[in-house]
């Protein structure tokens, strides 16, 4: 059993495409057979080396490794179309000679016949026929010697030898087509398998009017390999029991293409969000620690200092629970990094009063004369100061947010002040209070 994904080098890898692949892998792996990644760089004008880099490294991210093909080599070259042209006309020039295509304005059409119908079985749709009638004489070798996709990919799919061909359904009204070449060449047929396009949750197809469709761009958002693997298998199948959250062992062990629903499947990433946060929660916290210090490196792009990580340590476990994706870290602890520290004026506007004024004076005092300052005994002043003022803790407990964090979305507040440390803090609420 082979199968094969064959991503064109013309875009960064898609999640659609990455989905088809995924899908691919899962069931070599399922049934012990190979996985094959080829190049389809036909189009010379759109094919770049930095797409084809993407699609690389973003399958190697995603752990999607394969068996044979493009990087590792195998019987068949360098799986990359752009070096089998010759192949392509040698065929194009056969398949003339024996009268199944024909020339037309220095191109060579495929004839097809004239009655008859192609049937098949697909994975995914059940029986599928095509009326010949419906399917015209179609162009495999351009006026210029280059081949099209129907050539191309056939070709590449029988020389490979391919035995289950799973692909998106905006390919299937071309099947018949592929199903004749392949005939033309004596080559034993494959399995078929047509998966759902991927929509918006609109109803509308996936583009880029629904926002980041790579998989690079949700990489870069600070989404975890394993959610972006786990949401890419439910579009389209589950592992059954309503179970949504999922490891690649069990999708292995579960996945078959008879299962993979037929309609279109919903991509919503809101969802992928949500789910990636519950990969982050359910992340040990030495894990996520490490996470979040390489993402903050990267970030500022600068190393962390020693005092920098001693505040984070103490904050992030709090910071763990709060987060959907690593590029959230960054605005839960640039308090406690030595960057320029900046105060939201609207949120410091809609907190600041006389009460709030009176209340971070009087916290600061008590933090002041504290010898222990630790997360209990800083609970303790911040609620016995708002009992003896007869403030809302709201009022008091939101200047001070605003004032040692510089927003008022952060962390837990005392775990912050504590993160922070005793004269960071009082250097920060003398710079709110108007009459030091």
């Amino acid at each position: 059993m082979k199968l094969r994904i064959a991503p064109s080098p013309t875009g960064q890898l898609h999640i659609g495409n990455a989905r088809t692949a995924l899908f691919n892998w899962l069931y070599a792996k399922a049934n012990n057979g190979t996985f094959l990644v080829r190049i389809d760089d036909t189009d010379t004008e759109r094919s770049t080396k930095e797409f084809e880099n993407d699609i690389i490294s973003n399958l190697k991210w995603l752990g999607l490794d394969w068996d044979e093909g493009i990087e590792i080599g195998g019987p068949h070259g360098d799986y990359r179309q752009s070096l089998r042209f010759n192949r392509y006309q040698e065929i194009a020039e056969s398949l003339l000679l024996q009268g199944k295509a024909y020339e037309d304005q220095g191109a060579i059409r495929f004839k097809v016949p004239n009655s008859g119908s192609i049937k098949f079985n697909d994975l995914v749709r059940g029986e599928m026929s095509f009326n010949l009638t419906d399917v015209e004489d179609f162009v495999i070798l351009r006026s210029d010697k280059s081949p099209t996709y129907h050539l191309a990919s056939t070709l590449d799919d029988v020389d490979y030898g391919i035995t289950i061909i799973a692909r998106g359904e905006d390919i299937l009204s071309s099947t018949p087509k592929h199903i004749l070449l392949m005939q033309a060449l004596d080559a034993e047929l494959p399995v078929f398998c047509h998966l759902p396009l991927l929509f918006g949750p609109d109803g509308k197809k996936l583009s880029k009017r629904h926002g980041d469709t790579s998989v690079a761009a949700f990489k870069e958002k600070g989404v975890l390999k394993d959610a972006m693997l786990n949401y890419l298998c439910l579009l389209g199948w589950s592992p059954g029991n309503d179970i949504e959250k999922f490891n690649l062992d069990l999708a292995i062990e579960k996945f078959d293409f008879n299962d993979v629903l037929p309609n279109s499947a919903i991509f919503d990433d809101k969802k992928l969000l949500w789910l990636n946060g519950l990969y982050i929660r359910s992340q040990q916290s030495d894990d996520f620690t490490k996470s979040a210090i390489n993402k903050l490196t990267q970030t500022l792009d600068r190393e962390l200092f020693d005092e920098e990580l001693i505040r984070l340590k103490i904050i992030l476990p709090s910071v763990q629970e709060r987060i959907e994706t690593l590029n959230d870290i960054k605005d839960q602890v640039l308090f406690l990094l030595d960057e320029p520290f900046n105060v939201n004026n609207e949120d410091w506007e809609s907190v600041n009063s006389s009460e709030a004024q009176h209340y971070l004076t009087q916290i600061r005092s008590l933090f002041i004369d504290l010898d222990n300052f630790t997360p209990e005994s800083i609970d303790r002043i911040m609620r016995t100061s708002i009992e003896s003022l007869g403030i809302k803790t709201k009022i008091g407990f939101q200047a001070a947010r605003v004032a040692v964090t510089g927003t008022k979305i952060s962390p837990p507040l005392f775990e912050s002040i504590y993160a922070l440390g005793k004269e960071g803090t009082i250097a920060r609420l003398a710079q709110r209070i108007e009459n030091l």
